[in-house]
């Protein structure tokens, strides 16, 4: 079928299929937002909280069936398309629901599982994205930016995704094609056995981050010493999880885990602390100054250290340690700086995790793209337990709802979230960011020193 492809088709395809890869963690749960927002429906409220919880559990849970990532990859798509049907044609709360499982478990895996197959064929073959694939790229974001200026209700965009997501398989079963020179050279990895009450915490403690997620959205009567008891709970089978999982991945794993806590603090906590700083943009301007570092801080490092790794990682984490001091205050500039610095020492880190983790001898190359996702989804549930525990806690205190924080309407709260919840925070993921350096610092001298 696809020699009957011209290589015109196949281009746009694989361009489609990058631009998805890139912007599927977000766009999909935004646009659902969005929805929800324009109608208020108690059935988008659901859809949202099966949508984050399927999305942090399927990191979990995808690399239990044993499949390889080429085949992963070609079941996000295929749940991709049929989830944006689903949010095109119909409003029904049964229909969202399953819209939200499929979309969820694209959102999450579409990424590391493209980003493994393009680092099994940069093994193997000279495969490299063209440029014309980013022009596209840009050109798919402008069709949905269109939907968004001239109030198309969203609409558009769900039938954009789902036609997206179609265009997109022919690339799916190229990179599967291309990639089996990869899959023929490895072993099949050995099944692993269900452990049966890894299952029954994996669903309590999602169930708490339901929970969690539905009180960020809405104000519900419950009880702050029942929300803050269950919140211990779950960073108590967080903890447990991790363990079990401590050796998937022999090395990085501080390191990872730290990626996604900083992640958490800069996208999650401080896009809604923004306001109290920034306005009412606070949100939006946060977004686009993680974009920044993501995208710029290793080239910036590297720039600034003349391409000398070991200089670039130190002014990263300078960078890192100067950001951490900056979010202390509620100077914009300062505090946007602050944000700015934290990003760059994520972006600049991130290519060399995923060299790291994906040449490492001890890795199975097929699965260290994915746990590094699942190590990361730790640290950055993590840092939203910690978070929502000291949120419950400063409004039990001061008589406050947790809405007042996250859809706030006037900034005299600024002082009590500051030093109720900023300092804390950024505390914690100061800590949580030193142990992680010191851990990799060891990790890398003893690796040279054998």
């Amino acid at each position: 079928m696809l020699k009957k492809l011209r290589p015109p088709f196949l281009d746009f395809s694989i361009a489609t299929l990058n631009f998805l890869a890139n912007v599927g963690i977000m766009l999909p749960y935004v646009l659902i937002l969005f929805k929800y927002k324009e109608t208020q429906s108690i059935n988008y409220l659901v859809a949202i909280v099966v949508f984050y919880v399927a999305r942090a559990a399927s990191v979990f849970s995808t690399k239990r069936w044993n499949l390889k990532s080429s085949t992963y990859l070609m079941i996000c798509l295929w749940l991709g398309m049929i989830g944006s049907v689903i949010f095109s044609l119909t409003s029904t709360l049964g229909w969202l629901v399953a819209g939200a499982l499929c979309l969820g478990y694209t959102s999450a895996n579409i990424w590391p599982y493209f980003l493994t197959i393009k680092l099994h064929l940069t093994a193997k073959t000279d495969f490299k994205l063209k440029r014309l694939y980013w022009l596209i790229f840009l050109v798919l974001g402008l069709l949905f930016a269109v939907d968004f200026m001239f109030d198309l209700q969203y609409k558009l965009a769900f039938v954009l995704l789902a036609v997206l997501f179609i265009l997109a398989l022919p690339a799916g079963r190229l990179l599967d094609q291309f990639s089996l020179a990869f899959y023929n050279d490895q072993e099949q990895p050995a099944k692993q056995p269900l452990k049966w009450w890894r299952i029954a915490l994996f669903v309590i403690f999602f169930s708490v981050m339901a929970l969690l997620t539905l009180l960020r959205k809405t104000s519900l009567s419950i009880a702050l010493p029942w929300v803050l008891a269950a919140i211990v709970v779950a960073i108590v089978i967080l903890n447990i999880e991790l363990a079990a999982d401590w050796k998937a991945m022999p090395a990085n794993k501080l390191r990872i885990v730290n990626r996604g806590f900083l992640i958490c603090v800069v996208l999650l906590f401080s896009s809604f602390f923004a306001y109290f700083v920034l306005g009412k943009l606070g949100m939006y301007m946060v977004f686009g100054y993680y974009l920044i570092g993501f995208e710029g801080g290793h080239p910036l490092y590297s720039a600034l250290a003349h391409q000398q790794s070991d200089r670039a990682k130190r002014y990263a984490e300078i960078g890192l340690v100067v950001g951490h001091i900056l979010i202390l205050t509620t100077q914009p500039v300062l505090y946007s700086l602050g944000l700015i610095l934290i990003a760059l020492y994520v972006g600049y880190e991130n290519p060399a995790i995923n060299t790291s983790v994906y040449t490492a001898d001890e890795n199975d190359p097929d699965l260290a793209i994915i746990n590094k996702y699942r190590f990361s989804t730790y640290g950055g549930l993590l840092c939203q337990l910690l978070f929502f525990g000291l949120l419950v806690t400063v409004s039990g205190l001061n008589q406050l709802k947790l809405m007042a924080f996250f859809n706030p309407t006037a900034t005299t709260s600024a002082s009590l979230y500051l030093h109720g919840l900023a300092w804390p925070v950024t505390g914690l993921s100061f800590v949580v960011s030193m142990v992680a350096i010191y851990s990799q610092n060891r990790h890398d001298h003893a690796s040279k020193s054998v």
